[in-house]
């Protein structure tokens, strides 16, 4: 087993040590059966600084959903080309939110999971994951209000939390919880896709989408 090797006194690199560790572990093991001490020895640490510094096994998984989040909307932002049609924009938002999904599938399921029971916990992946990727995808539905393709009545920020919320559920709940096959997958998302298009696409542009 690899373990990391650092000055003591160093704080920082420790505590970032232990949160490397614990996304390891948390993803190969499920939360349950993670134990700190497999966490500290995988970060080369003492396992009481766990508990120093976090608490405990649920304060480094919130610590690792701060960690993550300042680069959630430039990763999610960084796979998604520009263009000039409503269909192509949001069909390519869903797709590459389901790939996304089953990229990170391990560590996923500890994420729901634990949501599920922690209220706490579920907020802070609303706050620091789920809206973060919301504002990448309303910045780009913003794009094509601005230019008329999408009706001026239209709620961009639902919209993108609709978007993230289809993104989710054929990505993560039909894939990875329900055993869907990618094809499937896509194709719900697809079709998902095709018909927010055209709900929200202004006259002009929804003759221009595909059937």
């Amino acid at each position: 087993m690899h373990t990391s090797t650092f000055a003591p006194k160093d704080k920082e690199l420790r505590r970032q040590a232990l949160i490397d560790a614990a996304n390891s572990v948390f993803a190969e093991r499920g939360f349950d059966a993670a134990t700190t001490r497999e966490i500290a020895e995988r970060a080369g640490c003492a396992e009481g600084l766990i508990h120093r510094y976090f608490t405990g096994k649920r304060g480094l998984l919130l610590a690792i959903l701060d960690n993550r989040s300042p680069t959630i909307g430039h990763e999610f932002g960084a796979g998604l080309e520009d263009t000039d049609r409503v269909q192509t924009e949001i069909e390519q938002i869903v797709l590459h939110d389901i790939e996304a999904k089953w990229e990170k599938r391990d560590f996923m399921r500890v994420c729901v999971s634990q949501a599920a029971i922690d209220p706490e916990l579920g907020a802070a992946i609303r706050d620091l994951i789920q809206q973060r990727q919301a504002a990448v995808i309303a910045a780009r539905l913003q794009k094509h209000q601005d230019a008329g393709r999408i009706r001026l009545d239209v709620d961009i920020e639902a919209i993108a939390n609709v978007l993230s919320g289809v993104g989710f559920s054929a990505g993560f709940m039909q894939r990875i919880a329900f055993g869907l096959s990618r094809d499937e997958a896509v194709r719900i998302a697809r079709e998902a896709a095709r018909a927010i298009a055209r709900g929200i696409s202004a006259d002009g542009e929804r003759r221009k989408e595909t059937p």
